[in-house]
């Protein structure tokens, strides 16, 4: 694991975001990965740093005074360094007759496509020990007064989930289903829970 202290602001050797993301992508195919440590405020690219740390099976911390540097550091090290889970993907369907809109608050620049999420050649993100994921989602219930957007002209067709009627729940006892894949550190296909 290579671990990357700067302030993002690339500007000696590869400049070039693509150049250096496609190389970052091949060490990583090598078992070699990638953990960016942000420093400084100004110039600061946070999301160069994070981009580069995605590609690269890492993680990505903000180094803002004494106390993170010693959580992230010292504190949580053990996660940053041990992977416990790489490729993991999370995906929420709310069920329409329950929720009429739904927004994912944050994680803008981790969004995959459906199609995707079944793709073991996709790559998603990696889990540490001990490392947590949150999702928080906004959500309007049907017949709320929450909703924020139009109708669609055409709607949405409601569809029963074979899987949860086998369980015995019916479509209108579900607000969502959450399915997650993962691959094991050293694995190449994933599992699904």
């Amino acid at each position: 694991r290579i671990l990357l202290a700067t302030d993002g602001d690339v500007n000696v050797g590869t400049v070039d975001f693509d150049a250096l993301q496609d190389m970052v992508e091949r060490k990583r195919k090598g078992g070699v990965s990638l953990t960016t440590l942000g420093f400084g405020t100004g110039n600061y690219n946070d999301n160069l740093l994070e981009q580069l740390a995605d590609a690269g099976n890492g993680n990505h911390a903000y180094i803002d005074g004494l106390s993170e540097a010693k959580k992230g550091l010292v504190e949580e090290m053990s996660s940053t360094l041990l992977t416990v889970a790489k490729d993991v993907k999370i995906q929420v369907e709310f069920n329409p007759a329950v929720v009429a809109e739904y927004r994912l608050v944050g994680y803008e620049n981790r969004i995959l496509n459906r199609e995707d999420f079944n793709n073991d050649k996709v790559d998603a993100g990696e889990i540490g020990a001990g490392h947590t994921v949150t999702a928080l989602y906004e959500v309007a219930l049907v017949g709320s007064s929450g909703k924020q957007l139009d109708p669609l002209r055409y709607g949405a067709t409601k569809t029963n989930d074979d899987e949860a009627l086998e369980k015995g729940f019916s479509a209108d006892d579900e607000i969502a289903f959450v399915k997650v894949r993962y691959k094991a550190p050293d694995g190449d296909n994933s599992k699904l829970l």
